[in-house]
């Protein structure tokens, strides 16, 4: 049986209520709800990974990394979007899970109905894997292949295996200064600005460096922007949108790099044979105006 429910049913009944396990679930929020106004901040949620909360344990991710994740879980959990998760928000996400049990819906979980879910569950999960992998064939992406991807290819980067990624090894993306492999390439200097900007972007802390942390919360940012229909994966055709929004912001700067064009001498009016100036417009007539018209 999960703990939760022995927590809970500690008169043996083998049965939890509804009121009981909503008081048991809203625990955690009472616990993070610090100035107790009945919603919680976004660093208010992050704690719920920190410990006294989250305890340590072994091969658990770095600290840093959690919050990441707990920041987009809490976008998830802010339904209405207002940058907080309401206590009726939390209460509504307890009452679901608590239906999911409740399988005759008397108001009541029992062993039976646990054990049941806890199968489905188990069966569900598998059947969930198996999607991720198709997911995968049909290239879409969950946020954290998309972390995973990008430590990967900072690990690539990171020549002297310290975890970190300088501004001169990150530099390497701008590709060689010349040579016939910068052949057709844009100039270098244009190259190693626009290297510099994206390292910027990264290094949050502007310590001149990027770590893991930065890596793994950039990371989200990305996949919260790229994923446009909020299902939690990214197609094929949302990350072309996203790198064609990425190429219309180097196009951008690349023209705010380009000289401006030296106004031309405008050439001075024809004069007519003999010195003379040209006639005027008659005062109060619109040029090409006849007489008569107003």
């Amino acid at each position: 049986m999960p703990s939760w429910f022995t927590e809970i049913d500690v008169n043996k009944k083998g049965e939890v209520t509804r009121a009981d396990f909503l008081k048991y679930r809203m625990k955690s929020f009472d616990q993070l709800d610090a100035n107790k106004d009945g919603k919680l901040t976004v660093d208010e949620f992050i704690k719920v990974v920190e410990p006294p909360l989250s305890p340590d344990a072994p091969n658990k991710p770095p600290l840093e990394e959690l919050r990441s994740r707990a920041r987009a879980e809490f976008q998830n959990l802010d339904t209405n979007r207002d940058g907080f998760v309401e206590r009726a928000e939390a209460e509504a996400l307890v009452h679901s899970e608590f239906n999911q049990y409740d399988t005759d819906r008397d108001n009541k979980i029992t062993e039976p109905e646990v054990r049941l879910i806890v199968q489905r569950s188990l069966q569900r999960e598998a059947g969930e894997r198996q999607q991720i992998e198709a997911r995968k064939r049909q290239g879409m992406m969950t946020i954290n292949e998309l972390i995973d991807m990008q430590l990967r290819n900072a690990d690539q980067l990171d020549k002297n295996g310290d975890n970190k990624i300088s501004q001169q090894e990150y530099l390497v993306l701008a590709g060689p200064a010349d040579g016939a492999q910068a052949k057709n390439m844009l100039p270098f200097d244009l190259r190693r600005q626009l290297a510099l900007r994206k390292f910027a972007e990264i290094d949050v802390n502007k310590d001149g460096q990027i770590d893991r942390i930065e890596l793994t919360g950039f990371a989200v940012k990305q996949f919260l922007e790229m994923d446009l229909n909020k299902d939690r994966f990214i197609s094929e055709e949302e990350f072309k949108k996203a790198q064609d929004q990425e190429s219309e912001k180097v196009r951008a700067f690349i023209q705010t790099q380009q000289p401006a064009t030296p106004a031309q001498p405008r050439p001075a009016p024809a004069q007519p044979r003999g010195g003379q100036p040209a006639p005027q417009a008659p005062q109060g007539l619109a040029p090409g105006l006849p007489q008569g018209t107003r």
